[in-house]
């Protein structure tokens, strides 16, 4: 791997650790999926540092940030923009939030089902239509959204539907930290707010390009991509499940593996890096049978999938 994308993967990394205090495999996950080309579903607690997260990732790219506060009355509108007509001026575009670079979506499963839809095209196809014309959205680009899981447990909100979920390339549980990590926080808080603002001269967007087309080429061995795939299968061979996996996760699974190679400074993917993938590409995609559910749950069916299928094993062969 080239000297100059191990540095800045440093830069990156440290950078958002000191605003983004605990939790590094969260950042680990994070940077995987925008090295992919994906989004991510933030999900956790009120106050454990979503947004914080989000607005660190978006200041260390170089990038722009955008965040919706979604609620039941969020229009389409509200977040890929709108066009102005005016009877002597020409039509002029106003934007949405959707351009930005790194976009937050708070509580995206409080949207109205029109609102969700509109979102697919801009997941899925890095683009919006706006009054009948394509626009295409930047690059690197990242929806991230959160979810209070509490409140979709007790009914005060809707879960997301599954079109949409199977669009987030990756999930991610945002604890809240430890005593000592959250002491820290607060006596440093002047500092982080301060820091939030002047990450982005650690980097550039032309930088996250280029390792986004690096990670391209890191190598999956046959052998590796057997037991990805053999993972796949036998969790959609699980009765427990309600809700068979589409193609996109083993998509996923893939790319986050590779993604994970490369952030770990390897140009090959190793069947440990499938297992870290497995949990934050596949978590939000498992969908229980309801006499399952409060005892059973989708890491569950995770850790015995793996513990099933054989890791691959490579033996050197003697000289002779």
């Amino acid at each position: 791997m080239n000297v100059k994308w191990l540095s800045i993967i440093k830069r990156i990394r440290d950078g958002i650790s000191r605003v983004f205090i605990g939790n590094e495999p969260v950042i680990q996950t994070l940077l995987a999926t925008l090295l992919s080309e994906g989004h991510a579903l933030l999900l956790g607690p009120i106050g454990s540092g979503k947004t914080t997260l989000a607005r660190a990732l978006a200041s260390i790219i170089g990038g722009t940030f955008k965040r919706v506060q979604v609620t039941n009355e969020t229009l389409p509108s509200d977040i890929l923009g709108f066009i102005i007509y005016a009877p002597s001026t020409e039509p002029r575009l106003v934007k949405g939030p959707i351009f930005a670079n790194v976009v937050l979506l708070d509580e995206i499963n409080r949207a109205p089902p029109r609102t969700l839809s509109a979102l697919i095209e801009a997941m899925q196809e890095r683009q919006v239509t706006i009054d009948g014309t394509p626009l295409e959205l930047p690059r690197p680009h990242i929806v991230l959204a959160t979810m209070n899981i509490v409140e979709v447990e007790l009914g005060y909100t809707q879960a997301l539907p599954m079109a949409i979920l199977d669009r987030f390339m990756s999930s991610v549980y945002v604890n809240y930290v430890s005593d000592n990590e959250e002491t820290m926080i607060v006596r440093d808080i002047d500092r982080i707010e301060r820091e939030l603002s002047t990450l982005g001269s650690m980097t550039n967007l032309g930088d996250i390009t280029g390792l986004i087309d690096d990670v391209k080429n890191v190598y999956i061995d046959g052998s590796v991509l057997n037991y990805l795939m053999n993972i796949i299968r036998e969790i959609r061979r699980d009765p427990r499940i309600q809700v068979t996996l589409s193609t996109r996760a083993p998509i996923s699974l893939f790319k986050l593996s590779r993604a994970l190679a490369y952030l770990d400074g390897r140009d090959y993917v190793l069947p440990d890096d499938v297992k870290l993938a497995a949990y934050p590409a596949l978590m939000h995609r498992i969908i229980l049978r309801p006499e399952y559910r409060g005892s059973v749950t989708p890491i569950d069916v995770i850790n015995d999938a793996l513990g099933k299928v054989p890791v691959p094993h490579y033996v050197e062969t003697p000289v002779k």
